[in-house]
Parts: structure tokens; C-alpha cells; sequence
């Protein structure tokens, strides 16, 4: 390869590298907050699930879930609108369960059927977490969409559970970022290598 174009390559790789180097820093700034509800406390029932948060969501307009809890529970973000995900539920239910009356099916707010539904919707759920104690999440989802967040206790112990919701809002979509400076990265890296070769060996030539 001629110097002159191993130096363009070179020059070329190093921008490259830096403008990674640059979305790096532009993906550590901290998601803004808009909007603040809650805090709320309620007690999880022992083998249910509850919903404790709704909302439509952006990449770059989420949510952070700060949860503290006295044991461990299950907390989901899935990819439905509240209506739409209970709707859904009462059909498998029905389907299911076809001996129940309706006012049965509207009282099975149980752990084990949320989980058995789910088997069947795995590309609904959008985050599955454990929670015990105090944790903070902050979910970006990954395109437009309308996001129900549950809470299921599968014990046989109620749950104290205290929750604060905050909007929050990024720069530049999460996912989006990550794969833009593994891009440049990879990219300038390859470019910048011939340069970075010819530079050694004109080195050891030197010595």
C-alpha cells in the first residue's frame, strides 16, 4: 500500500476514533428528569401481581423506578398497553380455565397465571428484574412504545413495596449510542492500523 494512502487511511481512522471517543462522552451524560410522581406504598398480596406504573415511552424519553421492598419480588416492563395487557390475560384465562364465571376470571390476579401467560408472550416482556431492598432502574425501551410495569410476588409472605416514578429524557438513544461507538470504533481502529504498522516498522528500521 503507498504511503500516501496508508497516511489518508491513518488520518481517516484517527477521526473516526475520536468521534468515538466523543459519543462516549455525550453517552455518560446522566438522563435529565421531567416529571416526578409518587412516592407511593402499597403491600404486594402474597402470590399476586400488581401493576404500579403505565406509560408511552420513547429510546429517548424513559422512565426510572426507584423500588424498595422488604423481600424479594419479580418487577416487569412489558411491551402493552394496561388495558390491552389485561384484556389479554382474561382471554388466556378463559381459555384456560373455561369453568370460571367472569367474575372468577376478573379476580385471578395470581403470580402463577401473569407467569404462565408470559411463557406464551416472551417478546412482550421488555425488562424482567429481581428486586430486594432499595434498587433504581432506569428503562429506555428500545423504539415508541406503550410500556405497563408490574410487580409479582410469588411468596407466600405479603410484601411492604415503596415506589417513586420519574420521566427521564437522554441525549441521544441508548441503544442507538452503543452501537454507534462500537461502529466508529471497530471502523477507525482498521483504518488507523496500516499507519499504525508502517510507524513500528519504520521505527525498528531506525534503530
Amino acid at each position: 500500500m503507498r504511503p500516501r494512502w496508508i497516511t489518508l487511511l491513518g488520518r481517516t481512522g484517527s477521526i473516526l476514533i475520536a468521534l468515538g471517543l466523543a459519543s462516549v462522552l455525550v453517552s455518560a451524560i446522566p438522563p435529565r428528569p421531567l416529571l416526578e410522581t409518587g412516592p407511593w406504598r402499597f403491600t404486594s398480596r402474597p402470590e399476586k401481581y400488581d401493576i404500579i406504573h403505565a406509560g408511552a415511552y420513547l429510546p429517548q424519553k424513559g422512565c426510572r423506578i426507584l423500588i424498595a421492598t422488604n423481600d424479594s419480588l419479580q418487577i416487569y416492563f412489558l411491551a402493552a398497553h394496561p388495558l390491552q395487557l389485561l384484556e389479554s390475560i382474561k382471554s388466556w384465562i378463559k381459555e384456560h380455565f373455561p369453568t370460571l364465571n367472569e367474575t372468577q376470571v376478573l379476580m385471578r390476579w395470581e403470580a402463577s397465571v401473569l407467569e404462565a401467560f408470559l411463557q406464551t408472550r416472551p417478546e412482550d416482556i421488555l425488562l424482567k428484574e429481581t428486586v430486594k431492598g432499595e434498587r433504581s432502574i432506569d428503562f429506555f425501551p428500545p423504539k415508541a412504545t406503550n410500556v405497563t410495569v408490574l410487580v409479582s410476588n410469588p411468596s407466600l409472605m405479603p410484601v411492604d413495596v415503596n415506589r417513586k416514578i420519574t420521566i427521564i429524557s437522554t441525549v441521544v438513544p441508548r441503544g442507538r449510542i452503543a452501537t454507534t461507538i462500537e461502529v466508529l470504533t471497530a471502523f477507525g481502529v482498521a483504518l488507523a492500523l496500516p499507519k499504525i504498522v508502517k510507524k513500528s516498522k519504520d521505527y525498528v528500521r531506525s534503530r
